[in-house]
């Protein structure tokens, strides 16, 4: 296990980026718990999902926003990653993974290092499969982002995106409601995007979608009025969510 000797510091333009997620460890480790609610529901599912799009592939591997380290550790569990960098821009969160990674992995070389996404490319290495999962909500800027991925890939390799989509009902009452408060709250303003935003952006950069997983019910606000009984809800249209759920990864391949 190697630290990056270089890492690379963290552009002022993500400054609120940063701060925001500096204060989401611990709650975000939380959620991958057996505690009963939307939130804990919907970061499981999106770990087991993102298991089974991943089962085709091995090697290197590059999570671009690990947070804490759980979706990166469960990939590289059955060992067929040899190499993983770990990439965010949260020294919170990248210590956070750290600390999981060195004591759950055994079998795989593993480099941590803090940066901004569109500032990371390792200028001597290409990777097998590269998660890009929680972030593009954060960053926007979806047509500089997926030529970028596509660039760190093997020729045969593999992108797993997450995106909240604006499709969903659910999606677009959370959007009208909180794009005022969100912008005071974080310092910034989320990005969101549709099936057709991603698939247009898809199509520029290059990249077919192989396949698709669509999850959550998205109930708003359903953890603020009873994290159980919306923890319930989630568990019981399951089979609904998975044709028109609020949240979708995306199995994406170069052209």
């Amino acid at each position: 296990m190697a630290d990056n000797p270089n890492d690379r510091s963290v552009p002022k333009v993500n400054d609120p980026v940063t701060a925001y997620f500096e204060k989401l460890s611990q709650v975000h480790k939380r959620q991958f718990g057996e505690n009963e609610s939307g939130a804990s529901f919907y970061f499981r599912t999106r770990l087991r999902l993102t298991c089974e799009l991943a089962s085709g592939s091995a090697g290197r591997l590059l999570d671009c926003a690990a947070g804490t380290g759980e979706i990166t550790c469960a990939l590289l569990k059955p060992g067929r990653f040899n190499h993983a960098t770990v990439v965010d821009i949260s020294p919170a969160m990248l210590q956070s993974a750290k600390a999981l990674l060195a004591s759950q992995i055994k079998n795989a070389e593993l480099e941590f290092v803090q940066s901004d996404v569109f500032a990371f490319k390792p200028s001597d290495s290409r990777f097998d499969l590269i998660l890009c999962l929680g972030l593009i909500a954060h960053t926007g800027r979806l047509d500089i982002l997926l030529p970028h991925l596509k660039s760190m890939l093997m020729p045969d390799g593999r992108i797993i995106l997450q995106a909240t989509l604006t499709d969903h009902l659910g999606t677009r009452i959370v959007r009208a409601l909180t794009s005022r408060s969100e912008v005071a709250r974080r310092g910034y303003r989320i990005s969101w995007f549709s099936q057709r935003n991603i698939s247009d952006a898809c199509d520029r950069a290059g990249l077919r979608i192989l396949e698709t997983r669509r999850h959550s019910l998205g109930f708003p606000f359903g953890d603020r009025l009873w994290p159980w009984a919306n923890f319930q809800l989630e568990t019981r249209l399951e089979k609904w969510a998975s044709r028109h759920g609020a949240d979708a990864l995306y199995l994406l391949a170069a052209e």
